[in-house]
């Protein structure tokens, strides 16, 4: 269950603030990042939301995802864009179809199609 996390490039970080956004800095222009936020990583929610993830892994990397996930006191998961806005905030698992259709119709997700830029090639606009 935890190969779409090694997969997508997935950190855990035990030590992160509750309810804040990990320091996403290095990922800036080069990954979307989806961060988890989990009471404990036997929660249904984030076994069924790693399970979504683990069979959509090629999708996330094409589209540059890694996945961060963080002790938080509830589920929660965010998709954080490349320019390092949230662009989604939910309290219960996403599913892979819906990340990627919104990550699809994002301005700089439709120019990387559109050049045919592969995996990590992008930089700032």
């Amino acid at each position: 269950m935890f190969a779409a996390c090694l997969l997508a490039g997935c950190s855990y970080d035990p030590n992160a603030v509750v309810g804040g956004l990990p320091d996403l800095t290095g990922h800036r222009w080069r990954h979307r990042v989806l961060v988890i936020d989990t009471p404990s990583s036997d929660s249904e929610p984030y076994r069924r939301q790693l399970a979504g993830l683990e069979a959509a892994a090629a999708g996330l990397q094409e589209r540059d995802m890694r996945v961060v996930t963080q002790l938080g006191r509830g589920f929660r998961v965010r998709l954080v864009g490349k320019d390092g806005g949230v662009k989604l905030d939910l309290g219960e698992p996403v599913e892979a179809s819906v990340l990627f259709a919104l990550i699809d119709a994002m301005p700089m997700r439709r120019a990387e199609m559109k050049s045919g830029a592969g995996s990590g090639t992008s930089s700032p606009r």
